[in-house]
C-alpha cells in the first residue's frame, strides 16, 4: 500500500493575469509563498518518505519550500512537468478564445493539442510513469509530488479511473493538497483540493 499526496504549486502574477506560463521560469509570488508556507506548516507532522517535483521553477520553489519542512531531499522528474503548450507560451487565454484547439481543450482535452505542444493524454503517459517510478523506489511509502493542476488531474484520472474528457471539471487550487491511497489495482480518494487558504471558501 501507498499514500500520494499531490500539491499543485504556489500562486505566480501570470496565474492572476491569465498569461499562460508553460515552462517558462515564473516565479511564486509573496501570495504563492505565503500559500506554500501555510501547508508546509500543515505537513510538518505528517510522515513523508520522499518527495519529487516538476522541474519547473515556480514548482521547485514550492517544493524547496515544503522539503525544508519535512526534512526530505526533493527529487526532480520531467514526468511531473507542466503540460506542454507550444506555440501559447507567452501569450494571453483571453486571445485564444477563436482557436479551434482552444475550444476544444475543455470539451475534447485528451485529444486537443496547442501548436506544438501535448495533449492531456500524453501528459497522463508521462505523469504516471514519473509516479510508479517514484513508487518502484520506495516500495509501501508516503510520497508527495509538487506539480500543475492539469498533471494531478490526470494522475487522479488513471488511479480513479476517470474520464479525461471530464477530469478539468476536478478543481486543483494553488498550494492544494490531494490524496490517493493505493492497494495493488485499487486507489481510494482520501480528499481533493484541501487548501490551508483561509478565504478559500469565501
Amino acid at each position: 500500500m501507498s499514500t500520494l499526496f499531490l500539491v499543485r504549486h504556489g500562486e505566480t502574477d501570470w496565474n492572476r493575469s491569465g498569461q499562460i506560463m508553460g515552462e517558462q521560469p515564473v516565479p511564486m509570488n509573496q501570495t504563492g509563498e505565503a500559500q506554500v508556507k501555510r501547508l508546509a506548516t500543515f505537513l510538518k507532522s505528517r510522515s513523508i518518505h520522499a518527495l519529487y517535483s516538476s522541474p519547473v521553477a515556480r514548482a521547485l520553489q514550492t517544493a524547496e519550500i515544503l522539503a525544508s519542512a519535512l526534512q526530505v531531499p526533493v527529487t526532480a522528474d520531467r514526468g511531473l512537468t507542466e503540460i506542454n503548450v507550444g506555440e501559447w507560451e507567452g501569450q494571453y487565454w483571453k486571445h485564444l478564445t477563436d482557436e479551434f484547439a482552444r475550444q476544444q481543450f475543455y470539451t475534447r482535452p485528451e485529444e486537443a493539442r496547442p501548436p506544438g505542444g501535448e495533449t492531456l493524454s500524453e501528459v497522463q503517459t508521462r505523469a504516471v510513469a514519473a509516479v510508479e517510478r517514484a513508487r518502484t523506489r520506495a516500495g509501501a511509502d508516503r510520497l508527495l509530488f509538487v506539480s500543475h493542476a492539469d498533471v494531478v488531474r490526470t494522475i487522479l484520472a488513471h488511479y480513479l479511473r476517470l474520464d479525461l474528457k471530464t477530469v478539468r471539471q476536478l478543481r486543483i487550487d494553488h498550494a492544494s493538497l490531494t490524496a490517493l491511497e493505493i492497494n495493488g489495482t485499487l486507489a481510494d480518494l482520501l480528499f481533493l483540493n484541501y487548501t490551508t487558504d483561509p478565504g478559500s471558501l469565501s
